[in-house]
């Protein structure tokens, strides 16, 4: 059975998002967040590393919501709840949370009750983890009820079991990951890894032939060595506890990658240019020949100002932008010549 499904992504991933949702079978871009994707594996799509959360959708001719309670529509809206019941493992959800424009009109409150009834949970409006969401389709005579799949979020991994302050989304990691082209024959450094998001993501697409994480604090490692347990990835992860501007590596690392401190849970702006230097000329130092090194930031200013006084030898390949929730950070591909 083939499966309608809407994918949310952050905007800077759907690139990398489509690319990787083509793979389960036909998809399309429909703006900067929301790919569509028809696929027959429900159970593949949680597979999907740089989507937010995947909807099972269903969209109907019909010129008012009302309509979304009629006969056919509810007997349609109840298959999809049973393939949602159906994935291996079961996902099992609490309660169904509505996000509509006129969620507590009679309309929408009905449609909600008649949900509910299907899935056998009860309405929670504020914390409900099966999250239906009514729309107006693209076209003026159609609506649209999306059933997202699993009660988390796919960008919740489900690894990161320690809430470490300022740890980079996953999805972005993975696309950063995407675009170093990091492969099974690179040796990889996180110069700042904190909780290790890029090099646990590493190990969900291919295990490098070296992996290597840096940080100052040991609870951050700690954080890490827990997270790499619960991804059950195999590959091997070197944690280091230090300076990475002071502490002994052996070089020879083909991509490199950093998400500095930028000041708002860690770090200070004001010395955060020196450290942005810091780090590109002990990047060079570690680096191989051609290596790449991805430097993801919000201190977009003092990184440009770095590159054209201190860029320590490396050259600017591009830069990818990021948005997540009013934050707006920024990749710096960079490369030796």
């Amino acid at each position: 059975m083939r499966h309608d499904l809407v994918l949310e992504v952050l905007d800077g991933c759907g690139d990398s998002a489509l690319t990787e949702a083509e793979q389960l079978g036909p998809a399309q871009s429909i703006g900067p967040t929301e790919l569509t994707l028809s696929a027959e594996d429900l159970d593949a799509v949680r597979t999907l590393r740089r989507v937010v959360a995947a909807y099972s959708t269903l969209s109907i001719p019909a010129r008012r919501p009302r309509e979304l309670l009629e006969t056919s529509v509810q007997q349609r809206l109840g298959e999809i709840l049973q393939d949602i019941a159906r994935q291996r493992p079961r996902q099992r959800f609490h309660g169904l949370r509505l996000e509509a424009a006129g969620a507590d009109t009679p309309d929408m409150q009905r449609l909600v009750a008649a949900l509910t009834e299907r899935a056998g949970i009860p309405q929670d409006p504020d914390d409900g983890d099966l999250v239906a969401r009514v729309r107006r389709g693209p076209t003026g005579d159609t609506w649209q009820v999306l059933l997202r799949t699993t009660p988390r979020p796919l960008a919740t991994r489900a690894w990161r079991t320690v809430n470490y302050p300022g740890a980079v989304n996953a999805t972005i990691a993975a696309t950063v990951l995407d675009l170093l082209h990091v492969g099974a024959d690179d040796d990889l450094l996180d110069l700042t890894c904190g909780s290790g998001t890029f090099l646990i993501e590493q190990l969900h697409q291919v295990a490098p032939a070296r992996a290597v994480g840096v940080d100052l604090e040991a609870v951050a490692l700690d954080a890490a060595r827990t997270h790499q347990r619960a991804a059950r990835r195999k590959g091997r992860i070197d944690w280091i506890e230090g300076d990475v501007r002071e502490v002994p590596l052996e070089g020879g690392f083909t991509r490199l990658v950093t998400n500095p401190p930028w000041g708002t849970l860690h770090g200070e702006h004001a010395t955060n240019e020196d450290l942005l230097a810091d780090l590109l000329e002990r990047a060079a130092q570690l680096a191989a020949p051609t290596a790449r090194l991805g430097v993801l930031t919000h201190e977009i200013t003092r990184m440009h100002r770095v590159l054209e006084e201190r860029a320590a030898g490396w050259r600017s390949l591009r830069e990818h932008r990021f948005f997540q929730k009013g934050h707006h950070p920024r990749l710096f591909l960079l490369e030796r010549p």
